[in-house]
């Protein structure tokens, strides 16, 4: 997630390798459909819940990155009102000579950007919610990560991390879209494997994608969907690693905007340990070894991932009998809010999670990756 840039830029290098393994076998960008303007404009995009703006390329912007993709053309849309500053989310422009400039720093380049309010939809033409609301329009975007990207822009469902109330997409959505949500929550699914479906679901839960009843936690601190938990599980048993951070415990921050998951460079190594990678997150490893569960203590219930949800391996073709072994786990340094966790796509894979933007809590259950879908009700479902 963009916000999270500055911890862990310097490991852009490391996160490239792991990630070029991982996607042979998981996917590592999860993308569906917005609607912004009247009439529409479909954009393709990335939902973040590690940020807090809708944005889209502008047809002002005439950086390589941004002509390679849709852009949003404002003199096409008879709602479009261009903003002038963030602390005014409602008031228009009088011109383009008075409008604050935003950027957005990402872990492998920016763009810059201004905003507007317009007609936002989330799903499809045929089932969507939808409302007035602010976003930003990139006038400059860099090559990386936009310029090869398979999406437009990027949907940010962060708690509250927004500048206004008014840029939070969804909490404007579930408090007054057309039709009114059933309820104030949206869910992501993601499947184990590229094959797997994916997708995200707005204003309910589906039952049949959970194997194991919600458990629901407060939001501990706000910006971000960040919650307690009390320790770390290996094979079932406490690492203790939560103790010293006192009354505060661990912190664990879900976003589905990383594709690892990363903690605070003592303890990570304290896991990595515990998880038989000894010096490393990877290493070659013979084709028999086993290696341990990794769970989680929330709320007093294990949740508890299989080593195939943490790691992946693949045969060295040049040594048979031996593997090359990868734990999908990164060091995080300072990011301002002290110790967290950042639980990204591993995590979110194994279990299905729920997020409540008006009660700020969190819901977790382990993902059912075997039940066939049954025909969602009541809410708009986005494959991804």
């Amino acid at each position: 997630a963009a916000e999270y840039a500055a911890a862990y830029g310097a490991r852009d290098a490391a996160i490239r390798h792991m990630r070029a393994q991982a996607q042979r076998v998981h996917a590592l960008q999860y993308y569906g459909k917005v609607m912004v303007g009247t009439p529409p404009q479909t954009f393709t995009v990335i939902f973040d819940t590690g940020s807090g703006h809708l944005m889209v390329p502008s047809v002002r912007c005439d950086s390589a990155a941004c002509s390679r993709h849709k852009r949003f053309w404002a003199n096409q849309s008879s709602t479009a009102v261009p903003i002038a500053w963030a602390d005014e989310p409602l008031a228009p422009a009088e011109d383009d000579t008075d409008r604050d400039t935003m950027v957005v720093n990402f872990a492998m380049g920016d763009a810059v950007g201004q905003y507007m309010r317009d007609e936002v939809c989330l799903g499809s033409s045929a089932s969507s919610f939808c409302a007035k609301a602010d976003f930003v329009e990139m006038t400059e975007e860099s090559d990386d990560p936009f310029k090869d990207a398979e999406w437009d822009g990027i949907v940010g469902l962060g708690q509250s991390v927004s500048d206004a109330a008014e840029f939070n997409i969804f909490g404007v959505l579930a408090a007054n879209s057309t039709p009114a949500m059933r309820e104030p929550v949206f869910a992501v699914y993601l499947g184990r494997d590229i094959q797997g479906e994916s997708e995200i679901t707005f204003g309910g839960t589906r039952a049949e994608r959970m194997a194991s009843p919600l458990t629901w936690v407060k939001v501990y601190q706000e910006g971000y969907w960040q919650f307690q938990f009390s320790d770390l599980l290996i094979n079932g048993k406490p690492l203790g690693v939560c103790e010293k951070y006192g009354k505060r415990q661990c912190q664990g921050v879900l976003d589905t905007g990383s594709s690892l998951m990363m903690g605070p460079q003592n303890d990570l190594g304290l896991i990595l340990k515990a998880l038989n990678f000894t010096k490393d997150t990877q290493k070659n490893c013979s084709s028999k070894e086993q290696f341990p569960s990794l769970g989680f203590v929330i709320d007093g219930k294990k949740f508890e991932m299989e080593p195939e949800d943490y790691m992946d391996r693949s045969p060295n073709p040049d040594t048979p009998g031996t593997d090359s072994c990868w734990a999908h786990l990164m060091p995080v340094g300072d990011t301002g809010r002290g110790p967290i966790f950042v639980l990204g796509m591993p995590f979110l894979r194994a279990f299905y999670t729920v997020y409540d933007i008006k009660a700020k809590k969190i819901g977790i259950a382990l993902a059912n990756h075997k039940a066939a879908p049954a025909n969602a009700s009541g809410v708009v479902v986005e494959p991804l």
